[in-house]
């Protein structure tokens, strides 16, 4: 199920052409001065700092438009006459639609179509997290769906609160954190898989600096406040709804503030990790990749002989030929394990396979053709 959460797709291309870098910002004040523990509020600080700053300088014209339309969209569904007088409790169902007025209707249709548009636009602009966008968008009607099982039955929740009223909202609620955390850890893993295959270096240090440059602990912060935004703005207008003794609009304007607030953060969300991945990136846990490398490896033409040895040392090498007469042998480019086929390239580092190979046993220089067995040659 974590896959179906997390799903694949591709992103950008230049993921390192950056206008700046996150080792370029400084935090507006430093609590690290204060106490030693403060240098996480100084990273995070600086991490939405970089973050804000690289949306506000790279974001279109459609990012803002898609932003200002999921804001309507949501203006339009949360204010209407029927919401603020409560409408007719007794009239549910078709009944219920069937009893609104000609402009409530028009505006909750308008307010529908609204949010289509700017799901298409979210699956359209960001490739790469395309399926977890729209897993989001579901799991933030589900937090409105457990809060109205919530005061389904006390209207006053928190307040006067049982138990063994809540299982369902509460099942709900848990289902929607377990799969927002196994989204963060995919898109960690596929983050620490990102920086092994673009960013390996024999040096520890600039291991390290590429790491910090490529940190989430600003995402994350953002993925928990979006996560917090949206079930709060969820609980006060359902509470606004249900609670008709209170004529205040206090929890109502709670509501509005608090999903305003998460649209442009869900973008940021959806944003951020194409950004920084860059191209032919698949987003999913380590454990779904391991799977599917096994599948891949099960599914692909068997090779005819490993069964090559060097014509000099006779000492076996690892270049192999498939069913297809593809020959097949270890990236040069040091620091890449991948294995590339004669005629094209790396499919990790881009590198153009060779046609000369040097024996790791004894050092000679020949052509690939003269590592392989006569019974191999074509």
């Amino acid at each position: 199920m974590s896959e179906a959460v997390a799903g694949e797709v591709i992103a950008d291309g230049d993921h390192g052409e950056m206008p700046f870098r996150l080792r370029d910002f400084d935090p507006y004040f430093s609590f690290a001065s204060i106490h030693r523990f403060g240098k996480t509020i100084d990273v995070l600080q600086t991490q939405l700092m970089f973050t804000t700053r690289l949306a506000l300088h790279e974001w279109e014209r459609k990012h803002w438009v898609t932003m200002a339309v999921g804001a309507v969209a949501f203006l339009l569904g949360s204010l209407s006459t029927e919401v603020m007088s409560g409408g007719d409790p007794m009239q549910i169902g078709t009944e219920g639609i069937q009893s609104l007025s000609g402009v409530v209707f028009l505006q909750m249709l308008i307010s529908m179509t609204l949010w289509v548009w700017f799901a298409v636009q979210i699956w359209s602009m960001f490739p790469i997290m395309r399926t977890n966008a729209i897993w989001l968008l579901i799991f933030w009607n589900c937090f409105v769906v457990a809060q109205i099982l919530y005061h389904q039955a006390n209207p006053n929740f928190p307040q006067n609160l049982v138990l063994s009223d809540t299982m369902m909202g509460t099942l709900i609620v848990l289902m929607v954190f377990f799969f927002i955390y196994f989204f963060w850890k995919a898109v960690l893993e596929t983050r620490d898989l990102h920086i092994e295959e673009y960013h390996l270096h024999e040096d520890v240090r600039l291991m390290e600096l590429e790491m910090a440059e490529h940190s989430l602990m600003g995402w994350g912060f953002m993925l928990v406040s979006w996560t917090g935004s949206t079930m709060f703005s969820a609980w006060a207008g359902t509470h606004f709804v249900a609670d008709r003794l209170d004529v205040g609009t206090f929890t109502l304007v709670l509501h509005l503030m608090a999903g305003l607030v998460s649209i442009p953060i869900f973008m940021l969300v959806i944003w951020y990790p194409q950004r920084m991945l860059g191209q032919d990136t698949v987003v999913q846990v380590r454990a779904a990749m391991l799977a599917n490398q096994e599948l891949s490896n099960s599914s692909q033409e068997s090779i005819v002989s490993s069964d090559s040895t060097c014509p000099e040392c006779e000492a076996p090498v690892a270049i192999t030929r498939n069913k297809t007469g593809e020959i097949q042998l270890p990236c040069p480019t040091e620091g890449c394990s991948k294995t590339c086929t004669i005629g094209s390239k790396c499919s990790s580092c881009k590198t153009a396979a060779p046609t000369r190979y040097d024996c790791p046993s004894c050092g000679i220089n020949a052509p690939v053709m003269d590592f392989l067995s006569d019974v191999e040659a074509w």
